[in-house]
């Protein structure tokens, strides 16, 4: 029997706080490079998209039923309008980019921890990984088991959501 830093309770814990942590430092790194002004000069801009598609959408489609030559040039106009403003988002979304490099680092230093490799090479044998499953979910066959990647990538998902919906870096409609 291994020693008590390998046995999976402790690493289920280990990684779910680490994930925690990776997730809190992400959207704080965000939410500091991507001031809340342009955070919301983003939110209007997919607002206005997704008002401006619903409307083409209707006129494009009466005028093909009505035959109807001057709505269908208000959609084509519209359809326009709306490049122009898919446009303005990606280019404010792509400052977003930025960030990345910063935690990709961050990333790979807590991989490397982790699991004592990095990019395929191992640098040293980490306590945290190994042959056994590190959490357990329930499944519609019973119960499936996880690897440490996969822990974390499902801990990850869940905590990278709750912080950019804390931090205000995307989720609900105001």
């Amino acid at each position: 029997m291994g020693s008590f830093l390998a046995q999976p309770p402790f690493v289920t814990i280990v990684v779910l706080f680490v994930s925690l942590v990776m997730s809190f430092l992400s959207s704080f790194i965000n939410s500091r490079f991507m001031p809340r002004e342009h955070r919301q000069k983003v939110k209007d801009l997919q607002r206005r998209i997704s008002a401006l598609t619903k409307e083409k959408n209707e006129n494009m489609k009466e005028a093909k039923s009505t035959d109807d030559k001057k709505l269908l040039r208000k959609a084509q106009k519209q359809e326009k309008q709306l490049l122009q403003l898919q446009s303005q988002a990606l280019s404010l979304s792509s400052k977003q980019i930025r960030v990345l490099p910063i935690t990709m680092a961050v990333f790979f230093v807590v991989w490397l921890l982790l699991t004592g490799s990095i990019l395929g090479f191992k640098l040293f044998t980490s306590p945290f990984i190994g042959p056994d499953p590190v959490a357990y979910l329930p499944w519609l066959g019973g119960v499936m088991s996880l690897t440490l990647f996969y822990w974390y990538l499902i801990c990850s998902f869940l905590f990278g959501a709750l912080f950019s919906r804390i931090f205000g870096l995307t989720g609900g409609t105001d």
